[in-house]
């Protein structure tokens, strides 16, 4: 099996070549020589999400000059053994447009300030909001998701999420809720809003990735009852 993969949607957005090391764990003589084939293959940018647990790969990341861009935390619930109906105070509705608004397109800004996309020094804030718009795009015309809930307040669009389906389970991709409105529990009723459309749609169990960096996001969902099931370190290789 090949140590890498080529990645086509990334590197029509780079507009260079973008691939990803594809075991979690790595010796740094087989990291290297996979790096060393991608050069000459002529790409830029290497993503490798690695175990996090295994100081082999960590020591071969960082001897390799990898930017740590991330520590990646995915969540997981049990929606038949975790989930309680929890009384909301928001109300959260689908959206039903086809296209994003330019509020849709900010919440998806809002929902990656502590993305790889956005820490990594290398990466221009014209390329992170280029890759926010297109997966706002397309989720909302249901290419990457089945399904955008928003909340309201007044006349303004105050927080949204997207739900779809991951390794057949419920997934949270992108949520935010807009400056203005936070301390509200809009966030809260939008997960407990995913959760139960998640069960209506079958699924019998949830997960939301997000930023180990992201305190907020991580105290929300453990809030809502979600628990740790891993965590990467996620490095970014410039060749």
């Amino acid at each position: 099996m090949s140590h890498y993969q080529i990645l086509d949607w990334d590197s029509e957005v780079f507009g260079f070549g973008v691939a990803k090391i594809v075991p979690e764990r790595m010796e740094g003589e087989i990291l290297l020589e996979a790096l060393r084939v991608l050069t000459k293959e002529g790409i830029k940018l290497v993503y490798w999400a690695s175990d996090s647990q295994d100081p082999v790969s960590q020591g071969a990341a960082i001897g390799l000059n990898g930017v740590l861009a991330d520590q990646k935390i995915t969540y997981l619930m049990s929606l038949e053994k975790d989930y309680r109906p929890v009384a909301t105070v928001n109300t959260v509705i689908a959206y039903t447009e086809h296209s994003p608004t330019p509020a849709l397109e900010f919440l998806a800004f809002e929902s990656g300030m502590y993305s790889r996309f956005k820490t990594d020094p290398n990466i221009s804030n014209a390329i992170f909001e280029k890759i926010y718009k297109l997966w706002i795009a397309n989720s909302t015309n249901k290419q990457i998701a089945q399904a955008v809930l928003v909340a309201n307040k007044g006349q303004d669009l105050a927080g949204m999420i997207t739900l779809g389906d991951k390794n057949g389970r419920g997934d949270i991709g992108l949520l935010a809720v807009h400056p203005n409105y936070r301390g509200l529990k809009i966030g809260a009723d939008l997960v407990y809003a995913a959760q139960a459309w998640f069960i209506a749609q079958g699924f019998k169990t949830s997960q939301v990735v997000t930023q180990l960096e992201n305190k907020p996001a991580c105290a929300l969902y453990e809030k809502c009852g979600y628990f740790v099931e891993k965590i990467e370190h996620f490095y970014h290789f410039w060749l």
